[in-house]
């Protein structure tokens, strides 16, 4: 089964598609850039302030990943869960980058990562 692509594109008059993983993926990036709370469709939704809160401190609460983990499961997404996010050395003072892992629960626990960067 195939879903949408973020950013949302066109190829050959149809919304572009990939595979799930890379789907939920992207979305992550998406919350990770938005406010905490800011999307009526749940709660969970945004993380933007767990990622400016962790340039104060070495890494994100555990809060976090469960909020990450709601949001996710808010939308529907069940296969997937978010099992760590590590903040990676810092090459550059204006930006922070992260390695977010998420686990299938449906494919024997198949891992998954994503590098975010946060401006």
């Amino acid at each position: 089964m195939s879903f949408l692509a973020f950013p949302l594109r066109l190829e050959g008059g149809f919304l572009k598609r990939c595979p799930q993983v890379n789907a939920i993926l992207s979305l992550v990036d998406i919350m990770a850039k938005t406010p905490h709370g800011s999307w009526i469709g749940s709660n969970h939704f945004g993380m933007r302030e767990f990622f400016e809160e962790a340039r104060k401190q070495p890494g994100l609460p555990s809060q976090a990943i469960q909020e990450l983990n709601l949001a996710l499961q808010d939308l529907g997404i069940l296969d997937y869960r978010v099992q760590e996010i590590l903040k990676e050395s810092q090459t550059q003072a204006e930006t922070d980058s992260y390695v977010l892992k998420i686990v299938s629960t449906s494919e024997g626990g198949q891992a998954h990562s994503v590098r975010l960067v946060q401006d």
